[in-house]
């Protein structure tokens, strides 16, 4: 019970990937804001120091839950997958954005020429649909923020029991987070560790990215060894996103 509660303390207080500084990587849709790809990890955590220490009985271990998942096979199919969406939703938001400039201009130029009411209900009906496009283009990125959310959370659930197996064999009671530390030993760091054992057992993910709903499915479901009874947690906490500002 003791290693399930250090488990969920650790993923509970994991960083939020939305957080970090975009990279460059990192998609932007003109007017629309960032598409909400992965990114890259942001500088800091704990100062790791190379002491000698004997790895096979380490009571408290460390990870980095953001480069968990960047560094993971899995994150990196998400991160290329959502990139590619990313740019494609770009890419149509330009042409869209020229064509509305275009109309403008084209309406604009006909303002002399054109009845007063005339020209008043061309100009509603041009506002009207610029509003909806960009409703359908903000949820567009709604959605591209929903499937990365839906693939951390079953990122996280299919890694637990892994971990789990992981506290077991190095008799570790718990396991923190790197951003939480100032200064620890290189021996206590998993996450490479970690990361290999994930791409072994679970690789990239399912073939079918999971849905905006995947969180609320047992975390039984999750792939990963049997660690036994006193370390298969069954609850499966997801570091939190912080909410994206809508669109200007």
């Amino acid at each position: 019970m003791r290693v399930r509660a250090a488990i969920a303390i650790l993923l509970a207080a994991a960083l939020p990937l939305a957080a970090q500084e975009a990279g460059p990587d990192a998609i932007e849709a003109p007017g629309l804001g960032p598409a909400r790809g992965i990114g890259k990890a942001a500088a800091g955590g704990a100062l790791l120091v190379d002491t000698p220490q004997d790895q096979s009985a380490a009571p408290i271990l460390t990870i980095d839950p953001q480069l968990l998942f960047l560094h993971s096979a899995w994150g990196q199919r998400v991160n290329t997958s959502v990139n590619a969406e990313g740019e494609r939703i770009e890419a149509e938001n330009e042409r869209l954005a020229a064509q509305f400039s275009r109309e403008e201009q084209e309406l604009t130029d006909l303002r002399r020429s054109l009845p007063a009411d005339e020209f008043r209900r061309r100009a509603d009906d041009f506002d009207k649909r610029v509003v909806e496009i960009r409703r359908e283009r903000d949820g567009l990125l709604r959605t591209l923020d929903a499937r990365v959310e839906s693939e951390r959370s079953a990122f996280f659930r299919a890694a637990l029991p892994i971990l789990a197996q992981l506290m077991k064999e190095r008799g570790a009671q718990v396991v923190l987070d790197q951003n939480a530390i100032f200064v620890a030993a290189q021996a206590v760091d998993v996450t490479d560790d970690l990361v290999a054992r994930l791409d072994r057992e679970i690789g990239a993910g399912p073939a079918t990215p999971p849905g905006p709903d995947a969180g609320d499915a047992a975390p039984g479901d999750a792939p990963g060894p049997d660690a036994g009874s006193d370390t298969s947690p069954t609850t499966a906490p997801v570091p939190p996103e912080k909410p994206t500002p809508p669109a200007q």
